[in-house]
């Protein structure tokens, strides 16, 4: 597969509807701070590269799990996978919700229903078109997040005014705050 396929799924990963919907409501109720979160992701990467990368390297693993199984033992091992996949169940729920809840307004469908729905269609054509499927699928709805992301900012940004006005109003709403926690 193409890198900048890959990439662009990668990047829809981990853009669920909950952060396409969510980051900008928190940004507009408690100001910019969430921008800050990025820092995280600067810094951690490349320890992550540097640091933890070689190591799965050198030890042959294919995930953090077997390096716990290695440093730690199995008691470990399970425990952190145990968390790890009742996490994920949680955070499945959650991101299974957000777009029923946008589907249910949209169409009028019943929350369960969408739920149901936006569930078999995933499952659906992961089964059937198996990584690739869901590779191209990612890309192409990357691209629709963001050009949808980038229209609503144009079309916001000249309804008001131009980007100055942005700036000013989000100043006198306080909202431009970068390290107020």
């Amino acid at each position: 597969m193409p890198v900048t396929t890959v990439s662009f799924s990668l990047m829809a990963s981990f853009m669920s509807a909950t952060s396409f919907l969510g980051v900008p409501a928190e940004n507009y109720l408690y100001g910019t701070q969430y921008v800050m979160l990025n820092l995280g992701y600067a810094l951690g990467t490349p320890v992550a590269a540097f640091i933890f990368l070689p190591v799965f390297y050198k030890m042959q693993g294919a995930s953090a799990f077997e390096y716990l199984e290695k440093r730690f033992g199995r008691v470990v091992r399970l425990l952190a996978s145990s968390v790890f996949m009742l996490q994920m169940m949680l955070y499945m729920a959650i991101i299974l919700y957000a777009p029923a809840l946008a589907l249910n307004v949209v169409t009028g469908l019943s929350k369960w229903s969408s739920v149901y729905l936006i569930g078999f269609v995933c499952t659906f054509y992961s089964t059937l078109g198996g990584m690739r499927a869901v590779l191209w699928t990612d890309l192409f709805q990357a691209l629709i997040m963001l050009s949808a992301a980038f229209a609503v900012c144009v079309k916001g940004t000249m309804d008001v005014g131009g980007l100055s006005e942005v700036w000013r109003i989000a100043e006198e709403g306080q909202r431009i705050q970068f390290f107020e926690y």
